[in-house]
């Protein structure tokens, strides 16, 4: 299954070759990684060959994907679908009564995004992960999706907002990665 989304404003597809210089950036800008050209292309190769094997295998196309202005093609950011392992006893409102510190977890379909600093407040961060989630929900048929946070990133708390997604907080310092999570339900 290849994933290829479209907005009024946006197409998202899969990474590719020539998105080498634009992703080392916005990497760079979302997580202060290094500007490194054969990091980035270790990482475009294993991208493209995750879409591949996963659509050999018949598994939800899991991965970053590309998100460009469908006017020009620019390259401003990226939306990924990706598996979360989610600790819910955590969460006051999902703990079931008397659960044990080491409770199940549960692997979820999980959101992420990330934009290039000149594009951000402009709603493209909720556009394409609207976009992803509708594909998640009406094509893969999932009950859940997930998206996490740290407790400074307003921003994507705000992004999971306007999904309509649930914000809860984790009361407690771990697991490190998940101290906020948005959660959407469809109920069947």
């Amino acid at each position: 299954m290849t994933l290829q989304l479209s907005t009024a404003r946006l197409a998202i597809r899969p990474f590719n070759d020539d998105d080498l210089h634009a992703f080392m950036h916005l990497n760079h800008e979302a997580f202060d990684a290094p500007l490194d050209e054969n990091a980035t292309r270790e990482w475009l190769t294993w991208t493209q060959l995750n879409y591949r094997q996963l659509a050999r295998l018949y598994q939800p196309p899991y991965g970053d994907y590309a998100v460009t202005l469908a006017d020009t093609g620019e390259l401003i950011g990226s939306v990924g679908l990706v598996q979360t392992v989610v600790p819910w006893h955590v969460l006051d409102a999902f703990r079931p009564a008397n659960a044990p510190v080491d409770a199940k977890v549960s692997p979820e379909f999980g959101l992420f995004w990330m934009t290039r600093t000149a594009h951000r407040g402009h709603g493209y961060a909720s556009e394409a992960a609207s976009a992803l989630m509708h594909f998640i929900l009406t094509t893969l048929h999932a009950r859940r999706v997930v998206a996490t946070t740290e407790h400074e990133n307003l921003a994507s708390q705000a992004v999971m907002r306007r999904l309509g997604m649930t914000l809860y907080s984790n009361p407690t310092p771990d697991p490190f990665w998940f101290q906020v999570v948005g959660v959407q339900t469809v109920e069947f």
